[in-house]
């Protein structure tokens, strides 16, 4: 996927499974100052992007893998037009806390007030 102006690649993961709409897909996760973006390894056409500016929640819980089993995932809520929805990440790499922290610390970072600025850093 094409970056925006302004946009810049904070982090990117390999082996991610977008657990609740690819269920069983490997993929890659790409963390921006702007957004998160998720692609399928074998089918690039099947890719997510979810602004920051729409997350309402970010948390971490168990959740069914096919690849992995039960294990931790990566919650994220968002919302738009009122409607509101659940994306889960899991990390396929075992005992491998990064797809949080990075994720995380971006969220931290990113004030829905003050994205204009946030492009500048």
């Amino acid at each position: 996927m094409k970056m925006r102006p302004g946009e810049r690649l904070i982090d990117h993961l390999d082996s991610i499974e977008d657990t609740k709409g690819n269920n069983g897909e490997r993929g890659r996760l790409m963390v921006t100052n702007l957004r998160i973006i998720w692609h399928s390894k074998t089918l690039p056409r099947i890719n997510l992007s979810v602004g920051f500016n729409s997350v309402i929640n970010i948390s971490t819980r168990s959740a069914e893998s096919k690849l992995r089993g039960s294990t931790e995932a990566l919650y994220i809520l968002t919302r738009c037009n009122n409607t509101r929805f659940e994306f889960i990440f899991t990390n396929l790499v075992p005992d491998t806390p990064r797809l949080f922290t990075s994720v995380l610390a971006v969220q931290r970072l990113v004030n829905p007030m003050d994205l204009v600025a946030l492009i500048n850093i």
